[in-house]
């Protein structure tokens, strides 16, 4: 099934729509898309090797999508990661939003050009990780997330941010 992005300016303007392929195609066309991170009572991130078309076999936060643009309507955000959310993990928590960036990065003959926002949540209880969208998942310290390799772009933005807020 073909995917319908909400392609937007630096400043999440919106500007139309394109096809997922479309908005990965060379240097990317810039788009609406979401990250998050789970941490259980003791700290610890979810953190998941990736299954994908792009980044596959890099690590990555819990989940990264983009916000589609349906029939029924374009997506939100928050609604996007809490579809991630139940579709990769089989989980449903409360969300919080924390902060967005814009990023660019390339990968062979494809792109990313993202305004990415990121969710953050807390679970304790188990997870289970659809194998369509990840090998294997950790539960491990920021730190320890930091020295899994190779990571995603944004995983990488995330990560960092996240080490700074609690420096």
């Amino acid at each position: 099934m073909t995917q319908t992005l909400i392609l937007v300016d630096e400043h999440d303007n919106p500007l139309g729509y394109a096809s997922r392929d479309e908005c990965h195609r060379g240097r990317g066309r810039l788009h609406r898309a979401i990250a998050l991170v789970l941490r259980n009572a003791r700290g610890d991130l979810l953190m998941q090797h990736r299954r994908s078309g792009l980044w596959d076999g890099y690590w990555d936060v819990t989940g990264a999508t983009h916000p589609l643009h349906t029939p029924a309507g374009d997506e939100t955000y928050r609604e996007s990661a809490e579809r991630c959310l139940r579709v990769e993990w089989g989980v449903d928590v409360p969300l919080t939003r924390e902060f967005a960036f814009v990023y660019a990065e390339q990968q062979g003959d494809r792109g990313e050009r993202e305004r990415c926002v990121l969710y953050t949540g807390r679970h304790d209880g188990p997870v289970r990780l659809d194998p369509e969208h990840g090998y294997d998942y950790c539960w491990c310290t920021l730190e320890e997330a930091h020295r899994l390799e190779p990571m995603t772009p944004w995983g990488t933005i995330v990560l960092r941010r996240l080490a700074g807020r609690r420096a």
